[in-house]
């Protein structure tokens, strides 16, 4: 679905103007040849650029699950270069009757190919229209998009850590292209995932998971749901529940977190407190990417973990200054809200 980084994935167009990358409506550009002396010359005017110049057409259409997950297919039908890495992402814009223009980013969860193609996984929520835009198309009607742009996920050839995967709802999607690459350029490294989902009938993509894990030599995955059928024999609850009892370790292992950012706010500032770099925490949450948890919610997250490895004088120092800067930040809030200014 939509990206969005902290600041930027699958969230509703509500967080768009959060992306990294906003605003990314019109560029600005000065005329091309040289300056007039003059400021009021008119050669001197400056001119906006489209940023969603480019097209591509639908070339397929997946309903995948009853409770509104699909996944479109497009090929490129522009004229420029079309080059991609697992974790990057186009803005697709449209303009929606009673809504206005909308424009929102969306993961790419197909493999990087030499055939300018592409694929979306979009979840079809009332808060998001441009979602239900994209639910309404069909095979053949063309749409306006601009990238592809974005962070690559593919780690430093170098890397041999362990990668941990941890996606909720269509944060799954660039998880199986990004594995799946990893795999058809030689990097071997192990990978875990875990897919946090509310309900059985959201499970989708059985084909694509079951299919790395026959052909990727060290490959698993496991899915957890926090509203499970009975008789449901795979993992319960949110992944910050059910994930960390699950890791022996925190050492030696990259993690990447895609989805809800409430998921993505508490497992990695529980993984920071731990002992794990940042630069080791893969972070791209679709929406609520304002959410701030509590710091007893955060100490329960923790306390799943069953993962002491990486404890050290000065993990538990930089764990004890983030957890005063978050407390600081909550009082100033709290007064500012007391004092009428919020």
């Amino acid at each position: 679905m939509e990206p969005s980084k902290r600041g930027r994935g699958g969230r509703t167009e509500s967080a768009v103007e959060e992306h990294r990358l906003a605003p990314d409506i019109d560029v600005i550009v000065p005329p091309a040849g040289s300056y007039p002396l003059s400021r009021d010359a008119p050669e001197r005017k400056l001119s906006r650029v489209d940023r969603y110049g480019r097209r591509a057409r639908v070339t397929a259409y997946e309903t995948l699950t009853s409770t509104g997950t699909v996944r479109i297919s497009f090929e490129v039908v522009d004229d420029e270069p079309f080059d991609f890495k697992p974790g990057h992402f186009v803005g697709i814009q449209a303009d929606i009757e009673g809504f206005g223009v909308r424009k929102t980013p969306y993961c790419i969860v197909s493999v990087p190919n030499d055939e300018r193609t592409f694929q979306l996984l979009v979840r079809l929520v009332p808060e998001g229209p441009l979602s239900y835009y994209l639910g309404a198309l069909k095979v053949g009607d063309v749409i306006g998009f601009r990238g592809p742009v974005g962070r690559s996920m593919v780690p430093k050839e170098e890397e041999q850590n362990e990668l941990i995967l941890m996606a909720t709802g269509v944060g799954i999607g660039p998880f199986l292209s990004f594995a799946r690459y990893l795999h058809d350029e030689g990097m071997e490294q192990p990978i875990r995932v875990f897919w946090g989902l509310r309900m059985a009938e959201d499970i989708c993509l059985l084909n694509e998971l079951e299919d790395l894990a026959r052909t990727c030599e060290d490959f698993s995955y496991q899915i957890s749901l926090s509203q499970p059928p009975e008789g449901w024999q795979g993992l319960r609850g949110r992944i910050t529940e059910s994930v960390p009892p699950l890791l022996a370790t925190l050492g030696g292992k990259h993690f990447y977190l895609v989805g809800n950012g409430a998921m993505i706010e508490e497992m990695s500032e529980a993984l920071s407190d731990l002992g794990v770099f940042k630069h080791l925490i893969y972070e791209e949450p679709y929406f609520n990417t304002r959410y701030k948890p509590e710091e007893t919610e955060l100490e329960r997250v923790k306390q799943a973990f069953v993962a002491r490895d990486l404890s050290s004088p000065r993990v538990r120092r930089e764990a004890a200054e983030r957890k005063l800067r978050r407390n600081q930040g909550a009082r100033s809030a709290s007064e500012a809200w007391e004092s009428g200014r919020l």
